[in-house]
């Protein structure tokens, strides 16, 4: 009776682990999977003449909870300068309150830094929507410049750094061509946050061990 018990404990155990093991594998996957942002200037290609007032774009599109966007702004001060920054509607989405700053322009260096807006309150799942909008002169010169976007963190209520894909802008000025543009992102933030990191490993270990548990029974 009692090796018929013992027989059937080894039984439970092995069926146990299995599961557990299966189960702690899914949840490995599932904690590391990315969420999936882009940050994309619109239009992210341009023609203008020399001294024309122009605007572009900045917008999120994020699948995500969100809650907050930084970043600065470089480009060729001897080409263009910039003229203002206004807040978009992706953050206000849903009539949410925000805190934006605009930034410190420094057409000298041809930067702008400090670029942020902050929803006053709990993260939210967004729709497509517009994050700024940047009013730029094109000056007396004819050439080629990216506007880059630098630095760019987007974050959730829990202040985790979410990964992100960014598209920059190319503008021509006068009387030069663009060539087609091919899709070139750049993907920031691909590491796992610290806190991931830490689940993923502890579920790994754990994984180890049922497998272990399995071999030994």
């Amino acid at each position: 009776m009692i090796e018929g018990d013992h027989i059937s404990y080894i039984k439970n155990c092995k069926t146990f682990a299995v599961i557990s093991f299966f189960v702690l594998i899914t949840l490995l996957f599932a904690g590391t999977a990315s969420a999936d942002i882009s940050v994309s200037f619109d239009p992210s290609q341009l023609n203008v003449e020399e001294n024309e007032e122009f605007t572009l774009d900045i917008t999120i599109e994020s699948d995500v909870n969100v809650s907050g966007a930084e970043m600065q702004l470089v480009y060729d001060p001897t080409l263009i300068e910039v003229v203002s920054i206004t807040e978009g509607n992706f953050f206000k989405q849903e009539g949410a309150s925000t805190m934006f700053s605009k930034g410190t322009i420094d057409n000298e260096l041809g930067t702008v830094t400090g670029i942020y807006s902050v929803i006053m309150g709990d993260d939210m799942m967004l729709e497509k929507d517009v994050f700024a909008t940047i009013t730029l002169q094109a000056k007396d010169n004819s050439g080629i410049t990216d506007l880059e976007m630098q630095n760019v963190v987007i974050t959730n209520s829990a202040g985790d750094k979410l990964p992100i894909t960014i598209t920059n802008a190319e503008i021509a000025i006068g009387d030069v061509e663009l060539t087609a543009q091919e899709t070139e992102t750049e993907p920031t933030n691909e590491e796992e946050s610290p806190k991931t990191g830490q689940n993923s490993a502890i579920i790994a270990i754990m994984a180890m061990c049922c497998l272990y548990i399995i071999k030994r029974k």
